[in-house]
């Protein structure tokens, strides 16, 4: 067996060596974005390059999703690398796609690629010779909470189970056999650290009224009154959510001609928070709200409440052991250390992977301009791409290196989490249909 230091060798090696091709895939990635479980050209080609590689490959997960297994034949954790696929829709930034308006503006193109180019240092180095148990390369879908519409069509087809992709690979059984799992998400700052996220949940509302000529309002109920008064009430309620929570949303349809009262109005919200019992009290004023416009204005109103993400909490030594690789393997870094630096209001289904085993959602430099927005870009491509590799890699060298004894005193810790069974019942118990109207 090589010692420790010559397998991280040989690691970084095998990135330096792979380089123009690893990048070549952020890019194409980068040039090709797909919104959530749409990402079959980014799958396709993920496919390919972990096919060339000899690992067992398992296709069409949650649609688009895939698993590749690096084995040593020994016994031991498996440890999880995930890369996220999705895009976002924006049609203002330059580069988005102009049929689509997708485009990569929070840089997932750069997660699928790291995770393969994980796999392909992995591979080209033989670790499975020197580490005990397995690594698995999830490539996983629908990371980004958007068209909510069509995904709970997709829901009701019975082709997925969960609006976000992560939450649908745990439901699939792909994580049944993981025992850690990690993920690189690059931003803007140049910090290498870890910070927890909201768990939300997503609200779709529909408020009933009547038509009649708009010249003549008193014959009709105005749906978009409706709407108004419920979203005033919601900026006068939150004043009393926690100071952490976040309740936002959009108005989906509002009538379809001027002189015609509307007779439906539509909102979509996120209610989000640091714990679901928060998400839960939230949720019951949300629905206060709903129910009191209606009423007011003598409209009825439909609630659909979908589970969203369930709250991010990072492993303490997943987020130490981020930064310990960083420091000792990534020449010439420059960034703050921060392994716990700050709580993030915004939410990932990377927070599902959290509640059933340890697991981090490491943050790392590589980005430029605004995240989520049309001036987003990667800035740095040894960062975005290679170095974003490396670190996935030689993190899962540290865990499972000869006996796996750090990665098995990890894993060993499963203090909060809970079973994926219960997962799934709690997760569900929030998904419902609800119709209120004046008696």
């Amino acid at each position: 067996m090589r010692t420790l230091e010559e397998v991280r060798k040989a690691v970084s090696d095998a990135i330096e060596r792979r380089a123009d091709e690893i990048v070549a895939m952020g890019d194409y990635v980068w040039q090709n974005p797909e919104p959530g479980y749409k990402e079959f050209k980014t799958a396709k080609y993920a496919n390919e390059k972990l096919k060339s590689l000899g690992l067992p490959l398992r296709e069409n997960l949650a649609i688009t999703g895939m698993r590749a297994d690096l084995d040593s034949g020994r016994p031991g954790p498996t440890v999880a690398l995930l890369g996220e696929m999705d895009s976002l829709i924006i049609p203002q930034h330059p580069e988005c796609d102009k049929s689509t308006g997708a485009v990569h503006s929070c840089g997932h193109n750069s997660h699928i690629t790291a995770m393969v180019g994980a796999a392909m240092a992995l591979t080209d180095a033989r670790v499975s010779d020197d580490i005990s148990g397995k690594i698995a390369f999830i490539g996983t879908p629908a990371e980004e909470c958007i068209e909510i519409d069509w995904r709970s069509k997709l829901m009701a087809e019975g082709k997925i189970s969960a609006l976000g992709g992560k939450a649908e690979l745990i439901r699939e059984g792909v994580f049944d056999d993981v025992d850690l799992a990690i993920m690189n998400h690059i931003g803007g700052r140049n910090h290498y650290g870890s910070r927890d996220h909201n768990g939300f949940i997503c609200k779709s509302v529909i408020f009933h009224g009547r038509s009649c000529h708009a010249a003549s309002p008193g014959g009709g109920v105005n749906a978009v009154h409706a709407a108004t008064l419920a979203i005033n009430a919601l900026g006068l309620l939150n004043a009393t959510f926690p100071d952490e929570a976040r309740v936002h949303g959009i108005i989906t349809s509002g009538g379809d001609a001027v002189n015609v009262i509307p007779n439906t109005s539509g909102l979509e919200y996120m209610l989000r928070a640091p714990t679901m019992e928060a998400v839960e009290k939230i949720s019951s004023a949300f629905d206060r709200a709903m129910r009191g416009a209606a009423l007011a204005m003598g409209a009825s109103v439909e609630i659909r409440t979908t589970a969203g993400y369930m709250p991010l909490f990072n492993d303490p030594d997943l987020s130490d052991l981020l930064v310990e690789v960083v420091r000792d393997n990534i020449p010439g870094n420059s960034g703050d250390f921060k392994p716990k630096w700050s709580f993030a209001k915004s939410s990932t289904d990377m927070g599902d992977v959290s509640v059933v085993m340890p697991a981090v959602h490491c943050d790392i430099p590589g980005g430029g301009g605004q995240s989520h927005g049309s001036t987003y870009f990667i800035a740095d491509k040894r960062k975005a791409y290679l170095d974003n590799a490396k670190i996935l890699a030689l993190m899962a060298v540290e865990l499972l290196y000869g006996d796996a004894a750090r990665g098995k005193k990890i894993a060993a810790n499963r203090e909060g989490k809970i079973s994926i069974a219960e997962y799934v019942r709690r997760t569900d118990a929030f998904n419902k249909t609800e119709t209120f109207k004046e008696e």
